[in-house]
């Protein structure tokens, strides 16, 4: 199988999530304006899948896959190839069409009062 990055702006309503009120960024989109669960677009049939962003905080530094071994190895081999193994991720097969997807991110305490907080990175799809 052929692992394949996608276009993070094609595919999620938002890239990332900080709750701390406090932190000001004028690039930065305020809380209010994102898109909370976000949603995944599937790259094959364009289904819609929410993700809650405690699944980010929960699966953060995990090794914990959803994924059979030889999709995961796949992956894993990518990601050593383009040195994208220090990345939390989550993984799921798309509920429509049964597409293997990983999200990479970056994740953990935030601001004053150490919010959990991530960025996604990276998506990564077996084709």
């Amino acid at each position: 199988m052929k692992v394949r990055e996608l276009v993070l702006k094609n595919h999620l309503t938002t890239t990332f999530f900080d709750p701390d009120p406090n932190r000001v960024d004028p690039d930065e989109p305020p809380i209010s304006e994102r898109k909370i669960p976000i949603e995944y677009s599937c790259d094959k049939c364009l289904e819609a899948i929410k993700i809650e962003t405690n699944s980010f905080e929960k699966h953060c530094n995990s090794e914990y896959s959803n994924l059979k071994e030889e999709d995961n190895e796949s992956f894993r081999d990518f990601m050593k190839i383009k040195n994208l193994r220090d990345f939390s991720f989550l993984d799921f097969y798309c509920p429509k069409c049964h597409q293997a997807t990983k999200i990479l991110y970056d994740g953990g305490p935030s601001g004053y009062w150490g919010e959990f907080s991530f960025e996604i990175k990276y998506i990564i799809v077996l084709i």
